[in-house]
């Protein structure tokens, strides 16, 4: 009689130099008191073909990034004064017929975009326009380049400057 030998990772896991690793129908758990090192690499050795989740360490820019919604994506964390820090940024003046500034340039490759109009101040002249009320943000209006524009609720008076303050969010 002949025993055929079944090939395949037992379900105890993998055990080495005191890492256990567990793999499961699910989630693979790397138990251990220890490091794990991530792939890595220079962004010209990206996978030519990444998945969503994907993650990695880039040795150019010198960041964690993961492969989300369909492009990569630096990882973030919640550190004070990371840059580009607070953007002013003049969106010119009004002429009382005009309702839409911009383009907004955050100066964030990554998030260009505020989360909300909640998430930008704006003052017109030196008086704080309410988000949702006196403005929004809409994104490539007719008749202008392509972007992310304030549109208020009314023509801003002749003269009178608008300013944005950007990056709260990050």
């Amino acid at each position: 009689m002949r025993y055929i030998k079944r090939q395949s990772t037992n379900s105890r896991g993998l055990i080495g130099r005191g890492v256990h690793v567990t793999p499961t129908d699910k989630e693979v758990v790397l138990d251990s008191e220890n490091v794990v090192l991530v792939p890595k690499g220079p962004t010209e050795k990206r996978p030519q073909f990444p998945r969503n989740g994907h993650l990695r360490y880039n040795t150019d820019v010198n960041e964690f990034e993961m492969y989300q919604d369909d492009a990569w994506r630096q990882m973030r964390f919640k550190e004070p004064n990371r840059d580009p820090g607070i953007i002013v940024q003049s969106l010119g003046l009004g002429n009382a017929s005009e309702t839409v500034f911009g383009p907004l340039n955050s100066q964030d490759p990554d998030y260009p975009v505020p989360v909300s109009a909640a998430h930008v101040l704006v003052f017109v002249e030196n008086v704080y326009q309410i988000p949702n009320t006196n403005y929004s943000l809409v994104q490539n209006p007719a008749g202008k380049p392509p972007g992310w524009y304030l549109e208020f609720a009314s023509p801003i008076d002749l003269d009178k400057p608008v300013t944005v303050l950007h990056n709260f969010d990050k």
